[in-house]
């Protein structure tokens, strides 16, 4: 019984680092300029977390996504642009110089890693976004675009997915979301989210969690209250917020179901004084089929990392 949980303690060690560096990788690529020779530690550190978990658990299928998204961060990093176009849905069609021999190399990288990810689980829509970048960057667009509606199938609100759909194909018209329609998410977990944005361009500050432990995320959103309070009222617009995703009895099949919290509305004082949350108004179920540790996810349309992430654009 020992070994069986000194196994599963070092799957889940490996998957958390591995989604540590990834998520180093991608903010390496995005915020700074690239720095080869860190990008490149980074990329075998989470290249041996990843062996390691498929030699412990070859029917694990975190592994095969965590290297999609490491293919796509080394694209990322490659083009440096500006402007990325997978930041802007108005960009007009992109494609990589057809002698950008490294380019085509590392995007061709992110199609063959996304489609063997996609093999495994087809609910994967961080590897079908990631596929659509990769194919629009090597010119592909009609393939682009049938990558594209797949991400959009499986998250029908991510609009920039859908945005990039129908600027590759001429007259597409994919439906807008449906209010209530929800993305197909296999894994359930805990989303907490304090931000405020300052000034008028839109900055974003605040942090993020990511996690799968109840216990852990209700110690984070205790002392993000006091974080909330000291800054109450100091942004335009402001978030303090717990989101459970719990996925259906067939995951990535049959609906799930978002619980939101208003933490703002559920903090009261404590006879001590101290100000806590109020968990009898903040719903925070067991979770149905957990977000394996340390794996990222595309949700709406936006990047999440497991863990804590600061923003401070």
């Amino acid at each position: 019984m020992d070994t069986l949980a000194d196994g599963a303690s070092a799957r889940e060690s490996a998957r958390t680092s591995a989604g540590l560096a990834l998520r180093f990788s991608w903010e390496t690529a995005e915020h700074e300029p690239p720095e080869a020779a860190e990008l490149t530690e980074l990329e075998e550190e989470i290249h041996t977390h990843c062996a390691a978990l498929r030699q412990a658990a070859p029917d694990d299928t975190t592994p095969a996504t965590l290297l999609a998204f490491l293919a796509l961060a080394k694209l990322r990093a490659h083009l440096d642009e500006p402007v990325d176009h997978r930041d802007d849905r108005h960009a007009d069609h992109v494609r990589l110089d057809d002698d950008d021999e490294p380019g085509r190399a590392l995007a061709t990288e992110v199609v063959r890693a996304s489609r063997r990810a996609l093999a495994l689980r087809d609910t994967d829509n961080i590897a079908a976004f990631s596929l659509a970048c990769a194919l629009e960057w090597l010119g592909d667009h009609a393939a682009a675009v049938t990558a594209y509606c797949e991400a959009v199938r499986l998250d029908p609100h991510d609009s920039l997915a859908l945005a990039r759909a129908e600027v590759l194909e001429e007259g597409l018209r994919l439906p807008c979301p449906v209010p209530g329609r929800r993305p197909l998410q296999p894994y359930g977990f805990y989303q907490l989210e304090r931000t405020r944005v300052v000034g008028h361009s839109g900055s974003v500050k605040g942090v993020e969690f990511l996690s799968t432990d109840r216990t852990a995320i209700r110690r984070a959103a205790e002392h993000q209250l006091g974080e909330w309070l000291a800054d109450s009222g100091t942004g335009l617009d402001e978030d303090f917020a717990l989101r459970t995703w719990q996925p259906g009895e067939e995951p990535g099949k049959s609906p799930g179901r978002t619980f939101y919290a208003d933490l703002r509305q559920a903090a009261m004082q404590a006879p001590d004084g101290r100000h806590v949350v109020d968990w009898s108004t903040a719903p925070l179920p067991d979770l149905r089929h957990p977000l394996p540790v340390g794996l990222p996810i595309r949700w709406y349309g936006t990047w999440h990392f497991y863990g804590e992430t600061e923003y401070d654009d």
